[in-house]
């Protein structure tokens, strides 16, 4: 009982020390819209998301961009809705769009990524398109667009569910995997405990990102963050506890320890990992779909 308190008031400091949701467990929340466009304008054109709102668009300036075409996408956005990028300012409202892309690919992404937005496309000549609204199930959506066709898809929510999932599940059984190793845990049952227990609290955190930082949007990020903290807490003890009850070979101590190690590990970890992994992820499903 006295390594048991050890162990966990180790985790307990280790977790205030660093101070952050973020994780392999979960990444760090940044909503994100990709939107590719095939068929495109065979001249220079601007590409940017519609958020709703009866606000005075005021341009910020950007560097390397067309004025005039900036001019020509407020006149264009319709009644009610403002563009999101070229009105956001970088430093106050955490969100950044590349309205310019490149290879038709452009990229919006922040805490005050719309959740229901429109897409907005103005060319150099002066030709215009809007989409009909779409709305963000997931923390990170793709978005089709054919200008040729004047149309705008999102693949299956279905499919978005499933990347998102991957995109933490997948750098968590690495990380955890190669420390499971490492304690050397005798046993194909072993392994499929330590399989077992990922996959059910991967998907609950998914359920809980989807129920709660989704929904919420931007506005109440900081509530969200705030939320996911205890859910981290709760995940690394219920891993810990089960594989002290369920794995076999060792000690009940180091089974604890070793959830405990797994757990530092792939929230220190994934900092690094689960960004790039999603890129790769995403890369793939947007030319899928």
């Amino acid at each position: 009982m006295k390594r048991f308190g050890r162990c966990f008031v180790l985790f307990c400091l280790f977790t205030v020390l660093l101070r952050s949701a973020a994780s392999a467990n979960s990444a760090p929340p940044d909503y994100r819209v990709a939107v590719r466009v095939v068929n495109g304008p065979e001249e220079a054109y601007y590409l940017d998301l519609l958020e709703q709102s009866d606000e005075e668009i005021e341009i910020f300036k950007r560097d390397g961009l067309d004025q005039e075409l900036l001019e020509a996408m407020k006149d264009a956005a319709p009644d009610g809705w403002r563009p999101c990028t070229m009105s956001a300012s970088q430093w106050e409202d955490h969100f950044s769009g590349d309205l310019a892309g490149e290879n038709g690919m452009h990229v919006f992404h922040g805490w005050h990524t719309p959740r229901v937005f429109r897409i907005l496309i103005v060319t150099k000549s002066g030709e215009s398109w809007v989409s009909e609204p779409m709305e963000r199930e997931t923390m990170n959506s793709t978005v089709k667009v054919d200008w040729a066709k004047k149309t705008a898809v999102m693949p299956p929510v279905q499919a978005l569910y499933v990347l998102q999932f991957l995109s933490t599940l997948l750098p968590t059984l690495l990380i955890e995997g190669l420390i499971f190793y490492a304690f050397r845990f005798p046993g194909r049952r072993n392994w499929l405990v330590f399989l077992l227990v990922n996959l059910v609290t991967q998907g609950a955190l998914s359920f809980i990102l989807c129920m709660n930082v989704v929904p919420s949007g931007g506005k109440y990020m900081g509530v969200t963050m705030l939320v996911l903290i205890p859910v981290e807490l709760l995940i690394a003890l219920v891993e810990a506890l089960t594989y002290m009850k369920l794995l076999r070979g060792q000690a009940k101590h180091k089974a604890f320890a070793y959830g405990i190690t797994a757990n530092v590990a792939s929230y220190v970890a994934g900092l690094f990992t689960v960004g790039p992994l999603y890129e790769g992820i995403v890369a793939v499903m947007e030319r899928i779909f």
